[in-house]
């Protein structure tokens, strides 16, 4: 068995356990909002389920092999949009340079600082990502 990252039409991504494209493919259809546009090997993948107060399960991709195979793939316009942002306004001083940033009022201060430029390039780039395999 093997992973394989689903990328749908609508912009969203399925991670399905399986022996083939086809079969992966075949798993995701009942999941899927829209139609799966691109599947292919994942090479990397580790995320963190966190229960909820409610019950739920709430998952969250801290792993950065994952999120950067992620972007080069799935989401090119976006890792675009991020390394442009970055590379204007630089990287918080508290983040780590060899540490997973992690969800932390540090890292939310610095996101915070972004301006409205950035904000919007991301937000651009999102709603191409989301039109990029449109019919």
């Amino acid at each position: 068995m093997s992973l394989y990252v689903l990328r749908l039409r609508d912009g969203n991504c399925i991670i399905a356990d399986a022996s083939s494209e086809e079969e992966a493919t075949a798993k995701a259809i009942p999941l899927a909002a829209s139609e799966v546009a691109s599947v292919r090997p994942l090479a990397s993948f580790v995320a963190q389920f966190s229960l909820t107060d409610e019950g739920e399960l709430a998952a969250t991709i801290l792993d950065r092999k994952t999120v950067a195979d992620l972007h080069e793939h799935e989401y090119p316009l976006l890792h675009a949009a991020h390394v442009h942002s970055y590379q204007d306004f630089g990287v918080s001083e508290t983040d780590s340079n060899t540490d997973a940033v992690l969800f932390n009022s540090a890292a939310s201060r610095h996101a915070k600082q972004w301006d409205t430029r950035d904000k919007q390039t991301v937000r651009y780039a999102v709603q191409q990502e989301r039109l990029r395999f449109a019919h």
